[in-house]
Formats: structure tokens, sequence, C-alpha cells
């Protein structure tokens, strides 16, 4: 897909797992690029690798998204430099596991924000500039156990599942317009150690199914150009959707709750 030099794609959560790797996957495309992180998490080594290797803009802003003007401040950055922002992915995400009684209220404040707020906020502090576009995308990244309630995992996946239905509303209010509002629901990705230990935990299914960061950058940006409303990585995956439709949902989270009842308690997840 050929890109204007002045436009550029905001991706947060940039630094590492998905984040990073649909950075590299827009770079190869010549998508000029805003990414954020967190302090301390090797973005400027990142930026000055796209530009070396693709020549292409890049810009990054340390943030904590999480922070009540985590949202506003990464904006302003963008509106200062005059950046045309044709693409928003809203990736960063965090969560925890474990019963609901186990939380601190800092993990339920972080997940909240992060999760619901800063998406929320970033989505409609963008939105004037992205319909100055005669084409422009959204794309938030939701998770397969959105549409599953599941024990030991109920507040992330509630904050998951928010994501999924608050862009499904707006891709109806955006009908008629040149925005395209996407969400992508990918099963267990294989980010960080942790990650790759909770898959390992969570047994058999969790194993088969589990993708890698580039493979899922690769699926949820094709789609997000291709116009697809809901984009489900990994064939395992779809094939045990289509299957969890005629499950009862008793029986679902009866699974669901023996797969993830060895739980590590405030384990982070994303």
């Amino acid at each position: 897909m050929e890109k204007r030099d002045s436009s550029y794609a905001v991706v947060t959560g940039a630094s590492t797992g998905i984040g990073r790797a649909i950075a590299l996957e827009l770079a190869s495309r010549k998508h000029n690029l805003v990414l954020s992180a967190r302090h301390g998490k090797g973005l400027p080594e990142l930026c000055r690798k796209l530009e070396s290797d693709h020549g292409i803009n890049v810009h990054y802003f340390l943030c904590d998204l999480t922070e009540f003007n985590g949202p506003e401040s990464l904006f302003e950055f963008v509106r200062e430099r005059e950046l045309k922002i044709d693409i928003l992915v809203n990736n960063a995400g965090i969560g925890y596991e474990g019963p609901v009684e186990g939380y601190s209220q800092k993990q339920i404040d972080n997940m909240l924000m992060l999760n619901v707020r800063a998406v929320t906020m970033l989505t409609m502090l963008f939105m004037p500039g992205l319909k100055a576009h005669e084409r422009s995308y959204i794309l938030n990244m939701s998770s397969f156990g959105c549409y599953f309630p599941t024990a030991y995992k109920s507040i992330y996946l509630a904050s998951k599942s928010y994501i999924f239905y608050f862009t499904r509303a707006i891709a109806s209010e955006l009908k008629g317009s040149g925005v395209k509002a996407c969400v992508a629901v990918p099963s267990a990705v294989r980010t960080n150690i942790n990650t790759r230990d909770r898959i390992e935990r969570n047994g058999w299914f969790s194993q088969k199914s589990a993708l890698e960061p580039e493979e899922v950058a690769s699926k949820v940006i094709k789609g997000m150009f291709r116009g697809r409303n809901v984009i489900l990585p990994g064939k395992l995956s779809a094939l045990f959707f289509g299957l969890g439709l005629f499950i009862p949902e008793g029986i679902l989270m009866w699974m669901t709750r023996r797969i993830f009842r060895n739980y590590r308690q405030g384990w982070i997840e994303a």
C-alpha cells in the first residue's frame, strides 16, 4: 500500500510484543510512525532502527497511559508537531489473573485506566483528525477471551469486552465516513516470558492456539487495510470460536474455569 509522506500511524505499547511487531509491519509498508510506550522500554533505539531500515519518519513519546493525563499528553505531542494521523492503533494493555478479591486497588486501576479509559480517550481525541482524511483507520486490540466470561480473568477480559463492543459501536457511527474502525481478537500471544509461562500452564488449547507477535501483526494489519470489522488471527482460534457458538454457556464457563485454575495471583498478562 502506497503511503503519503505526510501521514503517520500512532501505535501505543510499541516497544515490545504485538505493538512492536505492528510498528515493524507498518514500517515495512513505508508508513511513518508515532510510537509510544512507558519509560525505559528501548523505544529510541527501535525508532532509529525503523528509520534506518525503511527510510521513514518515526517519532516517539514516552508516557504512561495509566495516568490520568497520559492520553492527552500523547495527543498534544502529535498536535504540537502538526502531524497528520491516518491510523490509530490502540494496542497498549495490561492484565492480571486470579480471584477478584486478590487484586490490589492499583492493579484494578491500571487495567481500567489503560484498557478502557486510554482507548476511549485516544479514540475521541484523534477522531476529528482521522475524519479529515479520505481514508483512515482505527485498530483496537481486544482478545479472543472477550467473548467468554472467564474465571480468574474477570476484570481483564471484561475490559477487553468493552474494547470489542466500543469498537463495534463506533464502527456503526462511522458508516458513511472515511474512517474504518476495526477490532482484533487474538488468542494467547507469546509476547514475553510471563505470557509464555501462562500459555504452558493453561494446557493444550492455549499451547496449540498461541501465536507469535509477528503473526498477529501481519494478520491484523492486512485485515485492517481490507476493511474487516473483526479480525481473528489464527486458524485454530477461528475453528474453536465457531464450535463455541454451539456450546452452552454453562459448559464453556466450566471449561474455562478448569483451564485457568492454575493462575498465579497478580501475574502480568498483557
